[in-house]
């Protein structure tokens, strides 16, 4: 296939531009994640330049797995360039200069979120006397946000540190267990790059091509600047209107100053939404419009593209709104003959399934399968996929302390927060981290207060006994390529995971997370699941109706989406830290899922933890249904049209 096939011309343009800095917007359905692709491959196939001396960087795993397996299928195996996430490239740069870099504990180990979640947060409860977990989530989370924000570069940084104690805890808490915390990455990278010069990239990059530009934070963008510095040619591509992570501190001035930033850039666009029917991309630009300080830009359905369906449906009551959807799914199935997976539901939020719940009944009962999928839990996350993965980090590094902290809290009876508070304290005690304490008390117990000895130690054994089991010998030196590496996965997860689901769910992550990685060791396909969890990849159940919260649909697309409960409070978001602006634009991104059919819908009174009332409830949803009449597209009342649905 030749680099420019099937491409339409501004695509053409975009992805055989070379010579200089370049800014592709690249608005929803445009094309971008092709363009992307057949840049890289004009690049190689039309510039002759080396697959190595081109690094691209993408916001998610699933986006990276997407454009990687585009250009393999474009040029062949072995001519694919690097392709990972950003955190996945911070973490091989600082393993590249480990020693280089003495902010961080070393071997450099990630925590993941649950050990952030399960063990980090929890100890920093009790050593700093709080009395809930979500105050010292606050503290962690107000650490990150230093970091993604430069913050933490200020000089008297820590004294305006919320709660200066928590600093000094930490850092002491990190040593002793040794790990790095996945929000510390890029900045750490960006320390050593501003700092180091003896710092080394892990190629000679001459090209970066960095996609979804406008969900990069100030950290971030200080990284790609500093890469850029060092004489490469750097190609984003984004859109300033889609920029929907202001909780990480995402950054879309980025997108907008890079004219500005990077004097000479050239200026690309793509212009023809090849997904939306026209209302429905009228629709969104209506709301993206609604920000002064976005980037104009031009953006239109393909020609001779249907209108496609669009209402705006209110509801008197949720269990009313929750009836309807499922009438809208039942029209969609039986009258528009569509699969139930050609079905999105986009929620804002869904704590413990309170907008999910009566929904999915009620589709339930209409005889149409559904799945909720607003849970963001890890496949790891599991008992046994916890047990499993920690002994996977043994067996890389038999001083892994937060796996062994993670088999004491999951896999080994009777040892509690008293038995692991001696094995810290001897730590601390000793100088030494959690591990070397547990290895320690295996030789000697003596060392350990005389009520936890018998515990302690055999909880020791059995998780030794457990190894010795599970990879005997030295066999894993025999295994070389990722192909045995997984065999060896599988082999020991069969004797650890019961669940066949789990079981399933477990491999699948590992496989995407030595895809990604291109691991070809233990240690570095142990290392990969330590940043795979900075991107939850949503699944979407085959065969049925998919609920699933708005933030988890970017980058999926249906035939029809339902955005429901848009309700002030809830879209807008009105929870602390939610942005105006971010909400508008979250609103955008979910419109601009749908293809041929988007409905609305919103109720005047909602009962129970998200209760409201009141005829205000609905104005973003009532300034939609004006721009429709206004363009004379008349919407309908939610009762009369699930009533004429009834008839049909």
């Amino acid at each position: 296939m030749a680099w420019d096939d099937n491409l339409l011309p501004d695509q053409r343009t975009a992805a055989a531009h070379t010579g200089n800095h370049a800014r592709l917007l690249a608005g929803p359905g445009t094309g971008k994640t092709l363009t992307l692709s057949r840049h890289i491959c004009f690049l190689v196939a039309e510039q002759n330049v080396s697959p190595g001396t081109i690094l691209a960087v993408t916001f998610t795993r699933a986006a990276a797995r997407e454009l990687r397996q585009r250009v393999e299928n474009e040029l062949g195996e072995g001519r694919c360039p690097r392709i990972s996430t950003l955190h996945s490239f911070a973490l091989r740069q600082l393993l590249k200069n480990a020693t280089r870099i003495s902010d961080l504990p070393q071997p450099l180990r990630i925590a993941d979120d649950w050990e952030e979640r399960n063990i980090i947060l929890e100890d920093i409860k009790v050593l700093l006397g709080l009395k809930r977990i979500s105050e010292s989530r606050d503290l962690l989370n107000e650490l990150s946000a230093d970091w993604q924000s430069l913050t933490a570069d200020g000089a008297d940084w820590e004294k305006r540190f919320p709660n200066p104690r928590f600093l000094g805890l930490w850092r002491e808490h990190r040593q002793i267990y040794g790990y790095t915390l996945r929000s510390e990455l890029v900045y750490q990278l960006k320390k050593a790059l501003e700092q180091r010069g003896d710092f080394e990239l892990e190629c000679p990059f001459e090209y970066l091509l960095v996609d979804e530009y406008q969900d990069l934070n100030r950290c971030d963008l200080a990284v790609v600047h500093e890469i850029a510095s060092r004489n490469v040619e750097l190609f984003i591509a984004g859109d300033d209107d889609q920029s929907i992570y202001g909780f990480r501190k995402a950054h879309p001035e980025g997108i907008r100053r890079f004219p500005r930033d990077y004097a000479g850039a050239e200026e690309l666009s793509l212009e023809i939404c090849k997904r939306c029917d026209r209302r429905i991309l009228d629709l969104g630009l209506f709301v993206a419009q609604q920000d002064p300080r976005r980037v104009e830009k031009e953006i239109r359905s393909e020609p001779g593209r249907e209108q496609g369906e669009v209402a705006i449906l209110r509801f008197p009551r949720q269990d009313a709104e929750a009836a309807g959807i499922a009438g809208l799914c039942a029209h969609l199935v039986n009258g528009h003959g569509l699969k139930p997976d050609d079905i999105l539901i986009l929620l804002r939020s869904d704590h413990n399934g309170a907008f999910s719940s009566p929904i999915r009944e009620k589709i339930e009962e209409a005889g149409i399968p559904v799945a909720a999928a607003t849970d963001t839990t890890s496949p790891l996350d599991g008992a046994d996929g916890r047990a499993f993965l920690a002994f996977m980090r043994l067996t890389a590094r038999r001083e892994d302390s937060l796996a062994w902290r993670t088999l004491f809290q999951v896999w080994c009876n009777g040892i509690g927060s008293g038995a692991v508070g001696a094995i810290y304290d001897v730590a601390r005690g000793r100088g030494m981290t959690f591990a070397q304490a547990v290895l320690a008390a295996h030789d000697d117990t003596s060392i350990l207060p005389s009520n936890h000895r018998s515990r302690i130690s055999a909880a020791i054994q059995s998780v030794l006994d457990q190894l010795d089991d599970l990879f005997p010998g030295d066999a894993m030196e025999e295994y070389e390529s990722c192909d045995d590496l997984m065999n060896v996965v599988r082999v020991a997860a069969e004797s650890l995971i019961e669940d066949e689901e789990e079981y399933e769910s477990v491999l699948l992550e590992f496989e995407r997370a030595a895809e990604v990685a291109e691991a070809t060791s233990i240690e570095e396909l142990v290392r990969a699941t330590e940043v795979a969890s900075e991107d939850i990849e949503q699944e979407l159940e085959k065969g049925k109706v998919n609920i699933l919260t708005m933030h988890r649909a970017k980058g999926l697309t249906a035939e029809a989406v339902i955005v429901a409960a848009c309700e002030d409070q809830y879209i807008p978001g009105r929870a602390q830290g939610y942005a105006v602006d971010d909400e508008r634009r979250l609103l955008y991104v979910s419109l601009t899922r749908a293809k041929h059919h988007l409905f609305v819908t919103y109720c005047d009174k909602r009962t129970g933890p998200q209760r409201h009332t009141g005829r205000d409830s609905g104005r973003v949803a009532r300034s939609l249904t004006q721009f429709l009449i206004d363009c004379s597209h008349t919407p309908e009342d939610g009762i009369a049209f699930i009533n004429r649905l009834a008839e049909e």
